[in-house]
């Protein structure tokens, strides 16, 4: 079986990520991710909301037994308003799927979007179109 090693987005959910962060800050905001393992990549093509999460400004948390059952579901995407690029132990333990994205401010380029396996092993963000 192919590792994933990267994760591609379209300008459009990327800059939906990024704006979503903008306006949830200084709260973390959570987004489930919508797509499709392609070769060694995770294609993802639309975002989602997760059912009644919960914001702080270190923390969001969504009810598992309320998330729709899609097996579309690739991943999880939140922001750090604290600026730090990684996963915590916590983001790990709590993991969906195959990919999470990190967004940290100034949440103004695709710079600032960063991809993680289950591991929390960095993976490659191509941002396409």
């Amino acid at each position: 079986m192919m590792m994933v090693r990267r994760v591609l987005l379209s300008s459009r959910v990327a800059d939906s990520l990024l704006e979503m962060a903008r306006l949830a800050y200084p709260l973390e905001m959570l987004a489930l991710l919508r797509g499709e393992k392609r070769g060694d990549g995770v294609y993802v093509e639309e975002l989602l909301f997760a059912p009644l999460s919960k914001h702080s400004s270190s923390s969001v948390y969504f009810r598992l037994d309320l998330m729709p059952m899609d097996f579309t579901i690739v991943g999880l995407a939140h922001s750090h308003p604290s600026g730090i690029p990684k996963p915590s132990l916590d983001d790990l333990q709590n993991f969906i799927g195959r990919v999470m994205l990190i967004l940290i401010p100034p949440f103004s380029s695709y710079r600032d979007i960063y991809a993680f396996n289950s591991d929390g092993e960095r993976l490659r963000v191509v941002v396409e179109g």
